[in-house]
């Protein structure tokens, strides 16, 4: 998945966001049947490798893609439903994991692959990506097709022509180490180890061993663990339908620090160990999935937002890179903090790592919902009270 991401961002920054969906709806479907059809272990693990890619680039691509072409009002709800949908996904793997052969879920999953191929032959290019490259006239054209020609749209696009003028005269490279450029990446970096650190993501990984351990012979853990996906899904469809009206910095930060009270919450339940409170242990596991799902869903959806447009698709995959690596940290080494401290150590461990990064974040983040992007990026620019203050 890291190397996915690094390469996302050089795929579309050179050849477009829809050139990068191309490729990658194909790479994912031979990645699907590459498993379905392996023979042994190794093409098991080449499957594995390609589908990892895919996965690891798929997700700069479609945010920077959707953050580009959305209107400002709805750009929030857009750049949240990949987590919603990923969400989906997930329960309907683990749903057909449970009662068919591997090879069969495979080739199942080739349908909605295959369906995206095609589809993505169809989609228009980034308008913002075009001006960018000099095709002024094409992207101007597109802007009209995506956003309509209102006065709201056509003041964007008159700032975003304009400061593409003053782009062309400045070296990017040496701009790049200036502060306007650091913010974004020190606050998104931050936002990649929250959707993390707060573990919702590792009890994907190992939803049944960690159940299992946690509870022991008490509950069916592969109908929690289905139950947990469902509230994964129903938390992240009901941020996405009001992500309009939500002012998204002050929910990501309550789903933070709800992430946090709900895991001391569990440390103390699993400490004191009560008898006859079985309905309280599995409340808190989903309070606990839904919280965390509401971290990791509005912590993506602001990667794309952040970033100016100069560096949005390089940076974008590099920041993703550095998230999916903390991933496969966090899942490396999960299961031996539990065999060699407990469940209790892990639980905690993400609480207090969640509160902390949160903290931080309180002071530095700012909003951006119903923000265009150009409102965005040059707010860095400004004094740093300026990019701090949310706009509710």
């Amino acid at each position: 998945m890291v190397i996915g991401c690094l390469f996302s961002g050089t795929i579309v920054d050179n050849f477009g966001r829809k050139a990068g969906h191309i490729f990658l709806s194909f790479f994912f479907l031979f990645s699907w049947l590459v498993l379905a059809f392996a023979t042994d272990n190794i093409f098991l693990l080449i499957g594995r490798a390609l589908s990892g890619i895919g996965v690891g680039a798929i997700r700069p691509i479609a945010l920077v893609y959707l953050g580009e072409v959305t209107d400002p009002k709805y750009r929030g709800l857009a750049l949240m439903c990949p987590s919603m949908s990923l969400c989906l996904g997930i329960i309907i793997n683990h749903a057909i994991g449970g009662y068919v052969h591997w090879r069969t879920s495979c080739l199942i999953s080739c349908v909605p692959c295959a369906l995206c191929a095609v589809m993505t032959l169809f989609l228009k290019e980034s308008p913002l990506w075009l001006i960018a490259r000099g095709k002024i006239d094409q992207g101007a054209e597109l802007f009209k097709w995506f956003r309509g020609d209102g006065e709201a749209a056509m003041k964007e696009l008159n700032e975003m022509l304009e400061r593409q003028k003053e782009k062309e005269d400045k070296s990017l490279l040496r701009e790049l180490f200036q502060m306007h450029y650091l913010k974004p990446i020190i606050i998104v970096t931050l936002l990649a180890a929250a959707t993390q650190f707060c573990g919702v993501n590792v009890l994907t990984f190992y939803a049944q061993d960690i159940l299992e351990k946690t509870f022991p012979g008490k509950i069916d853990a592969f109908a929690i663990m289905l139950v947990s996906d469902f509230m994964r899904l129903l938390t992240n469809s009901i941020i996405c339908f009001l992500g309009k009206v939500l002012p998204r910095r002050l929910t990501f930060i309550f789903f933070n620090f709800g992430t946090s009270a709900t895991l001391f919450i569990l440390v103390g339940y699993l400490y004191i160990n009560p008898d006859n409170l079985m309905w309280l242990s599995v409340l808190l596991i989903m309070v606990y999935t839904s919280f965390g799902s509401g971290v990791v869903c509005l912590g993506w959806s602001f990667v794309p937002e952040l970033f100016p447009a100069a560096l949005r698709g390089l940076c974008s995959g590099f920041i993703s890179a550095i998230s999916f690596f903390l991933l496969f940290i966090n899942v490396k080494i999960t299961p031996s903090i539990m065999a060699t401290y407990g469940e209790m150590s892990m639980y905690a461990a993400f609480g207090i790592l969640t509160l902390l990064n949160t903290f931080v974040l309180c002071f530095i983040l700012p909003e951006t919902n119903g923000r265009s992007l150009q409102d965005i990026e040059d707010s860095y620019k400004k004094n740093t009270g300026n990019v701090m203050v949310s706009k509710l």
